[in-house]
């Protein structure tokens, strides 16, 4: 998981915690045993989730995210903050060799993880859900809701 070009995040599965409430990253995704993820805890359709990079992947995200604001002519000021805003919401998680890594306790709780979370590749990066909060994100009412769909009807 060293680099961008070299995994891209695709598919979805649902995988068990273990007793220490770590999570195996599928074994198509792991480039490098004891890579590091930068993690963020943040909503998707009002959901939490957890989103997880790797470290050139984050870094790409926010070089992004700066690039963008400037062009759109935001004051480096707001930018540094809700950069700084990101990182300080983000936290670092290692990657086992056998390619778990550790999900806190407290991001557990907030996302009311039991004993499964659904791991959804998004190319660049992953998501860790609840698995029916994932599962109600893919009904057909859900999807009736991208707006993109409607131009392209790869999901309808």
């Amino acid at each position: 998981m060293n680099s961008v070009s070299t995994v891209m995040f695709t598919g979805n599965v649902t995988h068990k915690l273990d007793p220490k409430s770590r999570v195996a990253i599928p074994a198509n995704w792991r480039d490098a045993q004891g890579a590091t993820l930068w993690v963020i805890e943040t909503r998707n359709e009002g959901y939490p989730i957890l989103k997880c990079y790797t470290k050139e992947s984050f870094e790409e995200m926010v070089n992004g995210i700066r690039a963008h604001a400037e062009a759109r002519g935001f004051e480096p000021i707001q930018t540094n903050q809700y950069i700084g805003t990101i990182i300080g919401m983000s936290f670092q998680a290692e990657v086992s060799s056998q390619g778990k890594f550790l999900i806190p306790k407290v991001q557990r709780e907030r996302m009311k993880l039991a004993d499964t979370v659904s791991i959804v590749g998004r190319g660049t990066y992953f998501e860790i859900w609840e698995p029916a909060n994932f599962e109600a994100t893919k009904t057909p009412e859900a999807l009736a809701k991208l707006e993109l769909d409607k131009v392209f009807g790869i999901l309808s």
